[in-house]
């Protein structure tokens, strides 16, 4: 009996200090480190005029877009401002399968483009946390045109182009947002007055004037190897080396964006009448200050499954 007594206190004490070392050993793990609150976002779209931006959809978005580029301001009423001249149209969808990465389709008129591309955000800006939102964007066009347009040896591969693009966006301010962008494209095949390896660099500001709406303006410089930049001033660069060519000009954007939670419309005058990136920094023949500008329109639409 006492024998047995003795064995139930030993066993209570056993399960008391048990207890006791598992308390002590909680205490004593340092609990994890809560991450700061995401800034609100500094763009309301995913395109902002000619440029992409950070932006990326909820999960399991999906987006309708539709950019309409209209022709040139130089031919002045003759052709109402380029409103009734040749005008250039984008269709696309893009899906996002995470709050992180997007993918989509699209079609555009001038060169029968047909283009896949892909975004990913891989770092967000953090409320006291982290100062940036960082993201790639990347796109594959295929010209769709008649093979006749490729000269002679013509491979199917000599229809493609590709663009790659780092960005890097932050929100100052509930008033004020910036992105700088970081681009190199490629294509396959190009005529003897381009070069097939195009770098660019891109700034891009918003600022919001209304719960709804935002002033955006953009500027995109190209630079090509052994071509003298395009500036507003043409000049021979002494770190490159200076040719009678030029490179394409800069796109210059300007334009007032209107938005809602499911829909943006923007409309803005710009130089390129390019919609595709890759086509934009590689062919815009229009300069801005040489009445090279044109009317523009973008417009998205968010359904959420």
């Amino acid at each position: 009996m006492h024998t047995f007594i003795f064995k139930k206190i030993i066993t209570c004490l056993s399960g008391f200090t048990l207890g006791i070392g598992i308390l002590f050993a909680q205490d004593s793990i340092p609990a994890p480190e809560t991450k700061k609150p995401l800034e609100r976002k500094p763009f309301e779209s995913g395109i902002a005029i000619d440029e992409q931006t950070v932006e990326i959809p909820p999960a399991k978005t999906l987006e309708f877009v539709l950019n309409h580029r209209f022709g040139t301001i130089q031919n002045g009423w003759q052709d109402l401002a380029g409103i009734w001249g040749a005008s250039n149209i984008r269709l696309g969808l893009n899906f996002s399968i995470t709050k992180n990465f997007l993918i989509g389709l699209g079609t555009t008129k001038n060169g029968r483009v047909q283009d896949l591309q892909w975004k990913y955000t891989f770092l967000h800006q953090r409320k006291g946390g982290f100062p940036l939102t960082l993201a790639y964007y990347g796109n594959l066009a295929l010209n769709a045109t008649n093979k006749s347009n490729f000269g002679t040896g013509f491979k199917f591969i000599d229809r493609l182009a590709w663009y790659h693009q780092i960005l890097v966006a932050r929100r100052f301010c509930k008033m004020f947002s910036m992105q700088v962008g970081f681009a190199y494209s490629h294509f396959n095949k190009v005529d003897t007055t381009s070069k097939n390896d195009v770098f660019s660099i891109s700034v891009l500001g918003r600022i919001k004037v209304s719960p709804q709406t935002s002033v955006l303006i953009a500027y995109q410089q190209p630079f090509v190897v052994n071509y003298d930049p395009a500036f507003i001033i043409r000049y021979p660069n002494d770190w490159m080396t200076a040719s009678t060519k030029s490179t394409p000009y800069p796109n210059i954007e300007l334009g007032v964006e209107i938005s809602t939670s499911t829909h943006a419309f923007q409309i803005f005058i710009a130089s390129a009448q390019g919609i595709v990136p890759q086509y934009i920094v590689q062919s815009n023949n229009n300069n801005f200050w040489n009445g090279g500008i044109l009317i523009g329109l973008n417009i998205t639409r968010l359904w959420g499954f």
